[in-house]
């Protein structure tokens, strides 16, 4: 199974991170897959989320989203760290997306990174752009349930 996390300072720049919409069950479920139309990386359209495995900090513990769905974090300290691009697992699908990313703009390829910045799976290729707003790891993983 393979997985594509896409973060950077674009979300921070513009509150995105902190987008009361990602708390939505609906997101966190996996039933939407939308946050806003604001959240893109390319010009197609907004990012499709796989909200149930979106990492998130609340209060310093990283968690996934699908662990968030009836938790109150009222007065709670949270954002998201890491968006998890809906895929339908493949590599060869999470190249796809990336391969219109990389026609889009000024993008840094790193083949065999030795850094995880995710702290999940196995860092397969990173990327990063150029004006510094993303960056994009795709990820060897075991499916956690839910």
């Amino acid at each position: 199974m393979h997985a594509l996390y896409a973060w950077g300072n674009f979300i921070r720049e513009v509150g995105l991170d902190r987008d009361p919409g990602w708390l939505d069950p609906a997101l966190l479920a996996g039933d939407r897959s939308t946050l806003n139309e604001s959240l893109t990386i390319v010009d197609d359209g907004p990012l499709v989320i796989d909200g149930p495995h979106t990492i998130f900090d609340v209060d310093g513990e990283r968690v996934e989203g699908r662990t968030l769905i009836g938790r109150d974090l009222t007065g709670a300290d949270w954002r998201v760290v890491y968006i998890r691009v809906a895929t339908d697992g493949t590599r060869k699908h999470a190249r796809r997306i990336m391969a219109e990313v990389e026609e889009a703009g000024d993008i840094d390829t790193e083949k065999n990174p030795t850094r995880n910045w995710v702290g999940i799976g196995k860092i397969v290729t990173a990327w990063e752009d150029s004006h510094g707003q993303w960056d994009f790891a795709l990820l060897k993983v075991k499916e956690s349930k839910g």
